[in-house]
């Protein structure tokens, strides 16, 4: 179900006296093409639901099918109007971007949200009258909300900084409005742009609630822009939930294998000639199969494709008993490893959550803290090999052939770093609800009565 601007009217219409919980999600796409990304939205909405069972649960989506199919009680909300209501003929901003001058980018954001009628106006002179009614149904949605929540994300870092303020800015004008926000399982940096950390040190500190997937970088970064430490709390990732729930009840015999070649892992197709070698020569040493991890359906990055290219040779290959478009499905793929070799970060995830040891390459410095902090909070099991350092294939060899040997001896402490994280989220999400919760009615009615935006 789309929101639509009819139902608007009808939302901030409601009295107190029959108040419906109403929750926005920023998810960390909105797509739906990444089965991490998915993992992570359906925790958030599963724990929602079971705090709120007759809540409104809106998320920004633009494949509503998908939505449906991933998480069928969450109504989607169209992203074209919030792009169109903060980028149109925004030119402060890509100034002070191109410039590193955070005050103009700060003074274009600023405005908007202090004269919202201008913005839409704005839109409504420079594109047409339905696309100023999407920015208008937006903010008039966000103003109707009990609750605008971040669910689980690497997003908040510069290798997505056109994302990552849009979260921001949407977060902050929740904030202006007086409405709680949180962000739940987040990889937050690196940040080494200046506009995006203005946009961070001035939103992030004003959040309720920060939860944390990491400590390596996450909670130095915290500190570094101001965030009060009580507003921030370590729980490792949304997803581990969805994958320790199915962990088998022993090791299987296959390597998993995931590589993502995008712009933002720094890889290309000529990488594929650099880990083919130790790869299939490792897996023909431990007469392995190899199976593969395909986390992301991306077209221009479809991790599927490119197993299919890495795997070439090989007659050791398994099929997939399992529906890999669905995030069981994928998670019981991996179930049947004994050691899974991964770029994606959710490759690792759904791995050691089952207690399998993981074998990470990395190239990036946005995959190399996401996946070293990965492996911090899981403690063992978790070897990172950095593909632009020197001797790759017998480092890599090395690494599969240690997890390989040691799987039996990890797998323990693998679960129990998995469960000590579930409890950390799970008591997260309780700390919001209280919160949520203790507020009165008549102060979320009087949040929720705010006028909607002129109509043009």
């Amino acid at each position: 179900m789309i929101v639509y601007e009819s139902e608007l009217s009808g939302l901030l219409s409601e009295s107190a006296e029959g108040h419906i919980m109403r929750v926005l999600v920023d998810p960390s796409s909105v797509h739906c093409l990444n089965l991490g990304d998915v993992a992570m939205l359906q925790v958030t909405v599963q724990r929602f639901r079971e705090f709120w069972p007759d809540a409104e649960i809106y998320v920004f989506n633009n494949r509503p099918e998908l939505l449906e199919l991933y998480c069928p009680s969450a109504k989607p909300v169209p992203g074209r109007g919030r792009l169109l209501y903060y980028t149109t003929a925004a030119l402060l901003t890509r100034l002070g971007r191109r410039f590193s001058i955070p005050a103009l980018a700060e003074f274009d954001v600023n405005w908007r949200h202090r004269w919202p009628n201008a913005a839409i106006k704005l839109v409504h002179s420079r594109a047409s009258a339905t696309e100023a009614g999407d920015a208008r149904d937006f903010v008039d949605l966000l103003r109707s909300c009990d609750l605008v929540v971040a669910s689980g994300a690497g997003q908040i870092t510069t290798a997505f900084r056109a994302p990552s303020t849009l979260v921001l800015n949407t977060l902050e004008m929740a904030m202006q409005h007086g409405i709680p926000t949180a962000v739940f399982g987040q990889g937050i940096g690196p940040i080494d742009d200046a506009c995006l950390r203005a946009r961070a040190e001035k939103v992030l500190k004003r959040v309720n609630l920060i939860c944390l997937r990491e400590t390596v970088t996450g909670l130095k970064l915290m500190n570094s822009l101001g965030v009060p430490r009580e507003n921030v709390v370590v729980t490792g990732d949304d997803a581990i939930d969805s994958a320790y729930s199915r962990h088998p009840r022993q090791l299987g015999n296959a390597i998993g294998v995931n590589l993502r070649i995008s712009w933002y892992s720094e890889t290309s197709r000529e990488i594929l000639d650099v880990v083919r070698r130790p790869l299939l020569e490792v897996a023909s040493i431990l007469g392995a199969p190899l199976l593969p991890v395909p986390i992301s359906r991306h077209p221009e990055e479809d991790d599927l494709a490119v197993c299919r290219s890495l795997f070439e040779g090989y007659n050791l290959v398994q099929e997939s008993d399992y529906d890999l478009s669905l995030v069981e499905g994928m998670i019981d793929q991996i179930g049947r490893c004994r050691v899974v070799v991964t770029t994606s970060y959710h490759g690792g995830v759904f791995a050691l959550s089952q207690g399998i040891p993981v074998v990470a390459w990395v190239k990036s410095k946005y995959f190399a803290a996401k996946l070293y902090g990965l492996a911090n909070q899981f403690g063992v099991g978790c070897e990172v090999v950095a593909l632009d350092e020197g001797n790759v294939e017998e480092r890599l060899k090395s690494a599969v052939l240690a997890a390989w040997n040691s799987a039996e001896h990890s797998r323990p402490r693998l679960l129990e770093a998995a469960v000590a994280q579930i409890a950390a989220s799970r008591a997260a999400y309780e700390r919001l609800r209280r919160e949520i919760d203790g507020t009165t009615a008549s102060g979320r009615e009087a949040s929720r009565l705010l006028s909607p935006v002129s109509r043009l």
